[in-house]
């Protein structure tokens, strides 16, 4: 039992740090499918992913969900939901208590879908619903996982902000527009568009949820993964990706990723475990490679060697320290690039930070903390944003949104514009080699 404590105590160290506390482990978090819209893919969506999220931050999660096939074009169609739904919460906690059971008193309920019920979780399309029921969102017929993904990450976002109390809302918000209201038309993105080369710089929390949340979607790009580290037990509450087994056998984060995303049909992958400024790959990169970057790493000053490579397309997710999760993008010689945002390590740093800080208590040291919930809200933005690429007259928004979830405030999207700073890099860069370098990339069009 003493070691199993410090497992917990390890895994949930960064929210410890960030928020002071995690959820009780003695009140069940109850998952509960009705049985007449159990076969709905955005039902079967939300469940997936409040099952993925909640197994890393309690052990006490129960399902209450009837034992239907997963609808296509999910990964994993035709596998039992509730089958499913244990299996990957004992992969992210092997000793947690995920059983499947109906309601009890003291339980807190979760309900799927668009019924009148006390914590009503709601997605379809773009769109994403909280509250006392029942949803008011539209129909949809589009198998979009962006609403119903969001849906359960803003619900858990709430019942941890409000300390397992009841739900307030309603919250509604879409992932199209960014906007703290409802799509009412329906826009489908193209599930058959190739989104090309992805490389991912850094398979951490939010690169590896970038790409699970991109993967509900699609398996059409092939995938290059960069990152030095191994899987550790820290990571595992902030990642959709990493399992408890790739703790236990020291697995690198690029082979951990990779694996995952073979599984679920990616098959063009290429994990690379070294970093950015020692790769060959990145180093020799030809004109025309990669389409587009998720630049989801920080250290080693990556940013800068980003940038002074001539970069295509880059989206990616940030959390920050006010319980707040990002959407950025830099769409080349239109939007700033990602060093007027960040710049390097010998420039003062702008008031928005990629992660949240937290002092050890010898206070000789930080090290990155953020919240499970707002590491799968980066990583979901990042990923709804890619895949709007796909639909004619893209960009649909300010290069820069922010999701607050704190406390003290209802969840809302912020959407600015990020300026870009006179004295940077890319100011004085060759506009002519730059354009060289992106000449050939599937989103070369976007740049003027």
């Amino acid at each position: 039992m003493a070691s199993r404590k410090a497992w917990y105590s390890e895994r949930n160290d960064r929210s410890l740090r960030y928020a002071g506390r995690v959820l009780p482990s003695d009140r069940p978090i109850l998952l509960r499918l009705p049985d007449e819209s159990a076969r709905s893919y955005d039902n079967q969506v939300s469940a997936i992913v409040a099952a993925t999220l909640l197994a890393r931050m309690t052990p006490a999660v129960a399902f209450d969900i009837p034992s239907v096939d997963i609808a296509g074009p999910l990964p994993w169609a035709g596998n039992k939901l509730r089958d499913h739904l244990r299996e990957i919460a004992f992969a992210a906690d092997p000793a947690g208590a995920f059983e499947p059971r109906g309601a009890r008193d003291a339980d807190y309920v979760l309900t799927f879908g668009k019924g009148h019920m006390a914590a009503t979780v709601h997605g379809s399309g773009w769109n994403a619903f909280v509250g006392p029921g029942p949803s008011p969102l539209p129909d949809s017929a589009d198998r979009n996982p962006i609403g119903p993904a969001f849906a359960s990450i803003i619900a858990v976002a709430r019942l941890f902000a409000l300390q397992m109390n009841s739900i307030d809302g309603p919250h509604l918000l879409n992932a199209f527009s960014w906007r703290n209201d409802v799509l009412q038309r329906s826009i489908r993105y193209d599930a058959t568009y190739d989104l090309g080369a992805i490389w991912t710089i850094g398979t951490g929390s939010v690169g590896t949820a970038a790409l699970y949340f991109l993967t509900l979607a699609t398996h059409r790009f092939s995938s290059v993964l960069f990152d030095m580290d191994d899987v550790k037990i820290d990571n595992l509450d902030r990642s959709p990706i990493f399992t408890a087994r790739d703790d236990d056998l020291q697995t690198k984060k690029v082979d951990a990723t990779a694996a995952h995303l073979r599984s679920v049909g990616v098959r063009d992958v290429i994990p690379v475990s070294e970093p950015l400024d020692k790769s060959d790959l990145w180093l020799s990169r030809q004109a025309g490679t990669p389409d587009l970057v998720i630049a989801a790493a920080n250290e080693r000053d990556v940013r800068s060697l980003i940038e002074r490579s001539a970069p295509p397309l880059q989206i990616y997710g940030t959390t920050g320290a006010n319980w707040e999760a990002s959407v950025v993008r830099h769409i080349p010689f239109l939007d700033a690039c990602s060093c007027c945002l960040f710049p390097p390590e010998t420039e003062e740093l702008p008031a928005v930070c990629a992660t949240g800080e937290a002092t050890l208590p010898t206070g000789e040291e930080t090290v990155d903390a953020a919240l499970p919930f707002l590491s799968f809200a980066a990583g979901l933005m990042a990923a709804a944003e890619i895949l709007k690429t796909a639909l004619p007259g893209y960009p649909f928004s300010p290069n820069r949104t922010t999701l607050y979830t704190h406390p003290e405030v209802l969840p809302r999207f912020v959407s600015s514009s990020v300026a870009g700073r006179t004295n940077c890099l890319c100011a004085s860069r060759r506009s002519s080699v730059h354009r060289a370098m992106i000449e050939g990339t599937k989103y070369k069009s976007l740049s003027r």
